[in-house]
């Protein structure tokens, strides 16, 4: 399968970049066609040059794409419009994101902005029985309302063929596994639905993310209702819809909430079950020994830690394909700790109900091809092998193992305790979170954060979580290649 040249992407670079989060997008609605006829030959040529590096092609795409963008434009605008009004009319929280592709600035002329295409994140009120995949009387009548208004406008769908994609989405409420199999259930009954009300089903896509990406707070009644919510994607082609695919898995946007619905360690759940009655004579109790998997990292409790290592990871810039918007520079992150590993399925075809079609790549970052990585905390060394991480979109190659070794400065000869692991990226400008969790509730860490140099094939910061007395401490960890 032919994948994309990195290099090809410089002669007619496209940036597609999501709008701030606005409830309704005021430029899409009132300058749409503008907007499209602007910028659909920009879309058209490089989409073409980008996917088969012909520039003759590119160009007679551009003519294309600018007749076309001017059509696409005014759909996109009557698109937002009718949203707006549906969501009125049936009570919706909803909010809509437009999705634009740029062209950068060159010999000084500005940057033209096109519309490719909009998403739309409905909150699930009542839409769904809970644990269910069925849709109820109201949420059947709201979905057939939305179908209507992604319908392909009249004329348009042979000239203009577009991608729709259904996300499920849940809150952090039961298993990770769980949720991610009922939410990719769910999208495919909202599938079903547009399909049913005139959309292609071979240009229907659906999938369950379960609560891997949050938009709010799990810990609050208020913030699982946000992420209980149906996204419904429609992009210009295919090929964007693969783009937006890629990127949305390793979206910093999503590290401002973790996915557990209690926002403390292991350590700390043990210790608030129920404990025996209290005697009535007051007596010094001792100080509960550590268990014998402890190892001490040196560290200090978590709790005080204000350091925030996802500072390090900062947006995307409008450089090649990018759906990762400015809006979230700054949002709070919270650490490993409150989080878990975030299980996202695979995008397939309502109608063959094959996965979608991605132009894979062997390409690792520089420096990230699967080495052995290692440090020494507070005499004990702490192995990660390997870190195996791919150029495109900072994409997990091979899942790593972690290894311990107790006072490793008093005896290294001592026998290495593995520990199963799961790592998650999200990738920013020009570092990478690399999020690793232990698969193991005895161990004796917890997980890790650390932050890589996309560029120099080195960790730049980390931090190791573990418990000590029934407490969370934090200790610093920055492995270095072997």
């Amino acid at each position: 399968m032919k994948s994309f040249h990195p290099g090809k992407l410089t002669v007619l670079a496209l940036a597609v970049t999501l709008s701030s989060c606005a409830t309704f997008d005021q430029a899409g609605r009132d300058y749409g066609t503008a907007i499209g006829c602007a910028g659909g030959a920009l879309l058209g040529a490089g989409l073409i040059y980008a996917a088969t590096g012909n520039a003759g092609k590119a160009v007679a795409g551009g003519v294309v794409g600018g007749a076309a963008g001017c059509a696409v434009g005014h759909v996109w605008q009557n698109r937002q419009q009718e949203l707006q009004r549906i969501a009125q009319e049936e009570h919706l929280k909803m909010q809509i994101d437009t999705l634009q592709a740029q062209a950068p600035a060159q010999n000084g002329k500005p940057a033209v902005m096109a519309d490719a295409g909009i998403v739309a994140q409905v909150e699930d009120q009542g839409m769904f029985p809970t644990g269910s995949d069925q849709l109820t009387a109201d949420g059947l009548r709201q979905v057939r309302k939305l179908a209507n208004a992604f319908k392909p406008a009249q004329g348009q769908s042979s000239a203009q063929p577009q991608a729709v994609l259904v996300v499920g989405h849940t809150d952090a409420t039961g298993s990770a596994d769980f949720n991610q199999q009922l939410s990719d259930r769910r999208a495919r009954s909202v599938g079903k639905v547009l399909a049913e009300a005139g959309i292609s089903a071979q240009s229907l896509y659906f999938q369950g993310v379960g609560a891997a990406r949050p938009l709010a707070d799990n810990t609050t009644a208020e913030g699982r209702a946000q992420n209980r919510r149906v996204e419904i994607v429609q992009l210009e082609s295919t090929a964007l819809l693969e783009q937006r695919v890629k990127q949305e898995r390793s979206n910093p946007r999503y590290l401002a909430h973790g996915t557990r619905n209690q926002s403390t360690s292991k350590a700390k759940v043990a210790a608030s079950a129920p404990q025996a009655k209290a005697p009535t004579k007051s007596v010094e109790q001792p100080v509960a020994a550590s268990p014998s998997n402890f190892v001490d990292f040196g560290g200090s409790p978590a709790s005080a830690d204000t350091n925030q290592l996802a500072r390090l990871v900062k947006p995307m810039e409008s450089t090649g394909f990018t759906l990762i918007s400015k809006a979230n520079a700054s949002v709070p992150v919270a650490s490993c700790e409150a989080d878990r590993p975030r299980v996202a399925g695979a995008v397939k075809n309502l109608a063959s109900g094959q996965e979608l079609a991605e132009h894979e790549t062997t390409d690792y970052l520089p420096g990230y091809n699967g080495r052995v990585w290692a440090n020494n905390v507070n005499g004990n060394l702490v192995t990660i092998t390997p870190i195996a991480v791919l150029r495109n979109n900072a994409e997990i190659a091979k899942q790593p193992r972690i290894q311990l070794v107790k006072g490793y400065d008093q005896n290294k000869k001592s026998k290495a305790t593995t520990l199963a692991a799961v790592a998650n990226t999200f990738e920013g400008q020009d570092t990478v979170l690399y999020r690793v969790f232990i698969d193991d509730d005895q161990a004796p860490v917890n997980c890790m954060d650390i932050v890589l140099d996309k560029n120099g094939g080195k960790a730049v910061d980390g931090k190791l979580f573990y418990d000590k007395t029934g407490e969370s401490y934090v200790a610093k960890f920055v492995p270095i290649r072997t």
